[in-house]
């Protein structure tokens, strides 16, 4: 009703200056400066009543965007054709496809999945709320309540993404969480900024929450999605390398130099193609002193413009009982003095051809 008597108002302000402006024959001086007086006092009304009516054209829109986000049904017959200026019209929405019902049972399932590991791990401070939809080698966004000792509301943590980490060697699995924050008495705290080998750092930081001592294979049963591109279940050795010969000609190499120090590998689980499996390795200082140990799934041996990498993933490292999950499921070990010419010639995985296998006859042999 008030946007019929706005267009009205408009209507008769803008007959009467279209009138106004006329031309008239014969107007005297007088004339021609009431003319003009009248003239701009018409336009001055038009742009006031121009400029309520387009603040009520708004305040309509408003309206009846506030009226289609409820969702109430509204007759056929109902339209309304907006006059506010193009950039503020509203551009319309693609209808958003229809829920896929698997994907949302699969996301009902991670979080039930997620919620009875958390609570067999004996994980008591947290309490998981949502997990959001699923991505690729993640979910979220994820809402979590952060108990007390006493099971007591003591905040929030939410981040926009959950993604799992973990180690059968090491026996560890990691919730990683990405761009989010912690709450506590309406203060909010950010995640850290955490610095990456090969990548740059991810945006809004990361928290970490380690648990120790636990077998990662029930949570890759239940949420494999979430390892991402990781196969943790992969087979140990495919029976092409001979892995007493591997060990001994690795430890001879890593012990070439132990002027600040060197590593043993300990035990060695097996080799496919040219990777070390179920690894562990121990660091000794200068003197000989044990300083920590090492446990990674995987292990390859890389070339470098000076010197030779190990480089382990999904393990821990071990420094008295303090056991600590690798960042971002790598680890790097560098031995810059290493001659390359050597390791080419000890034959290893990743620098040679397995050994060929003896023929019929050399088998009957043996």
């Amino acid at each position: 009703m008030q946007l019929e008597l706005a267009d009205q108002r408009v209507e008769e302000l803008e007959a009467r200056l279209a009138a106004a402006e006329a031309p008239r024959e014969a107007r005297g001086p007088e004339d021609c400066e009431l003319h003009s007086s009248e003239l701009a006092d018409l336009r001055a009304q038009l742009a006031r009543e121009q400029d309520l009516r387009l603040a009520r054209e708004r305040e309509w829109l408003e309206f009846t965007r506030t009226l289609g986000s409820l969702e109430l049904p509204l007759p056929a017959e109902a339209s309304f054709e907006a006059q506010v200026p193009a950039n503020e019209s509203p551009a319309a929405e693609p209808e958003p496809p229809p829920p896929d019902p698997a994907l949302a049972e699969r996301q009902r399932a991670i979080l039930r999945s997620l919620r009875t590991l958390l609570a067999i791990e004996g994980v008591r401070g947290l309490d998981l709320l949502e997990v959001g939809a699923l991505g690729e080698g993640c979910t979220g966004p994820v809402v979590f309540r952060l108990l007390d000792e006493r099971g007591r509301l003591a905040g929030s943590l939410w981040a926009e993404r959950l993604r799992l980490e973990g180690s059968r060697t090491a026996r560890t699995l990691t919730l990683v969480l990405e761009n989010g924050y912690e709450a506590h008495d309406g203060e909010r705290f950010d995640f850290a900024r955490e610095e990456r080998l090969d990548a740059p750092p991810i945006e809004g930081g990361v928290r970490r929450i380690e648990l120790a001592e636990t077998d990662p294979m029930p949570w890759v049963a239940a949420l494999g999605e979430l390892f991402g591109d990781v196969t943790l279940e992969a087979p140990k050795d495919d029976g092409r390398w001979n892995l007493t010969y591997v060990k001994g000609a690795l430890n001879r190499l890593l012990k070439a130099d132990t002027a600040n120090g060197y590593w043993r590998v300990k035990s060695l689980g097996g080799v496919t193609g040219d990777v070390l499996r179920e690894v562990q390795l121990e660091g000794f200082d200068g003197a000989g002193k044990l300083e920590r140990r090492v446990f990674a799934d995987s292990l390859r041996i890389l070339r470098q413009d000076k010197g030779v990498s190990l480089q382990l993933e999904d393990g821990a490292q071990m420094r008295g009982d303090e056991k600590l999950p690798f960042l971002d499921g790598r680890f790097r070990i560098y031995l810059p003095r290493a001659l390359q010419v050597d390791w080419e010639r000890a034959g290893l995985p990743g620098w040679s051809q397995p050994p060929a296998e003896p023929s019929e006859p050399e088998k009957r042999s043996g």
